[in-house]
């Protein structure tokens, strides 16, 4: 793959955020003929794909579709499959654990499948992280960021030193491949510790009263505009910086995620800019930035496959939008005017409360390999192949 450098940066304190970037072509791997783009030859992509663990997090999809996402994964990748699907009635957590086995008999690949209410999960994490467990449940709570958290934590226990994050319910494997060969070329593009990589879809398939592939997510557009109202008024210049407000697909270094706050549910992606403006740009001068002497690098990528993913609904859009701008609402960024133009546009989506505060993770301090040997040799549910 080749990805265009970027070539507009905007700082805020040790912040460093990239404009969006494209990528050139699909495919080049050892093409030395560029200009202005980089690539990787074929045995540091290969380098870096072991390096990366690829979590993806599942609630009740449709087999098929997680099937054809777990097989687009690069196979030099481990793969983190983190479910919270029910069990009962119907026990749809062990489809997704056969379809694992069945692609590991196939290809060879490195494969873990954990369940994210195992009880032995919740036994091993509830002194570092008591805030993660549900007390009247004394499971680990429910939501798209818990797992991704303990998705993390895995990926560290086999010491990776990248993690990517992918969504089970897109349609075209291809954008699966696509995202993936993204994070490997370009957290090899930037130099510093402490990086992320965030997919900008190119384009987002919309399904009304006829199929319309449009340019911005409904919700994604509307948290950018406030995140970069922020940054707009804070340094008195009117930027658009941030295009990836709610980017499912990222990937970032290990250093990274150990540093990293994550929220609850489909407050994470959000979070993830907003802690890291909390405190490597407004708390810089107050010691909280754990990056330093070094920067944060944030990538943006646009994708060139459309991203098409099953349609959750009306509520669903809401949940997200009220979640991520509750993000916003309760961090340090947020002055009263801020607030206001919040409530403002929450009302035009008929939501007229101010929005609840999300839970917020830091990440626990404890010996991951020693977590994860616990939980794939003890559990019930939670397995591992080619480990």
């Amino acid at each position: 793959m080749l990805i265009r450098y970027p070539f507009k940066f905007e700082t805020y304190g040790a912040v460093k955020l990239y404009d969006v970037t494209r990528t050139v072509s699909l495919y080049g791997v050892d093409f030395e003929k560029r200009f202005g783009a980089f690539s990787l030859t074929s045995e540091n992509l290969i380098r870096i794909a072991e390096s990366t663990a690829v979590v993806v997090p599942v609630k009740d999809e449709d087999p098929l579709v997680l099937e054809g996402v777990l097989r687009a994964v690069p196979l030099h990748s481990p793969l983190i499959v983190v479910s919270n699907s029910s069990t009962k009635p119907l026990d749809v957590y062990s489809n997704e654990v056969d379809i694992a086995k069945n692609i590991y008999q196939l290809s060879g690949r490195s494969i873990i499948v954990i369940h994210q209410k195992d009880p032995l999960i919740a036994e091993l994490l509830k002194s570092e992280a008591p805030d993660l467990i549900d007390e009247s449940e004394g499971l680990v709570r429910d939501g798209k960021g818990e797992g991704l958290l303990i998705g993390t934590l895995v990926a560290e226990g086999i010491n990776s030193r990248y993690v990517g994050y992918i969504d089970s319910d897109i349609y075209i494997p291809g954008a699966v491949l696509e995202y993936s060969l993204i994070y490997y070329t370009a957290l090899a593009m930037s130099k510093s510790p402490y990086k992320m990589v965030r997919i900008s879809w190119g384009f987002k398939g919309w399904y009304g009263e006829e199929f319309l592939l449009r340019r911005w997510g409904r919700v994604s557009g509307v948290v950018s505009s406030v995140l970069n109202s922020v940054l707009s008024r804070g340094r008195k210049f009117e930027t658009d910086i941030i295009k990836t407000s709610n980017s499912g697909e990222h990937a970032m270094s290990m250093e990274l995620a150990k540093i990293l706050g994550f929220a609850s549910r489909y407050a994470v992606e959000t979070y993830e800019l907003v802690h890291l403006l909390e405190t490597c740009y407004l708390g810089l001068r107050e010691g909280s930035c754990r990056a330093l002497p070094n920067t944060v690098d944030i990538l943006q990528v646009e994708s060139r496959n459309p991203h098409l993913h099953a349609q959750k609904g009306e509520l669903h859009v809401l949940e997200m939008l009220v979640e991520s701008l509750g993000i916003i609402y309760h961090s340090k960024l947020a002055d009263q005017h801020l607030k206001n133009t919040i409530l403002r546009i929450l009302k035009e989506f008929s939501y007229e409360e101010e929005p609840p505060k999300p839970g917020t993770y830091r990440y626990p301090q404890i010996n991951t390999k020693k977590f994860l040997d616990e939980l794939l040799s003890r559990s019930e549910i939670s397995v591992a192949h080619g480990f």
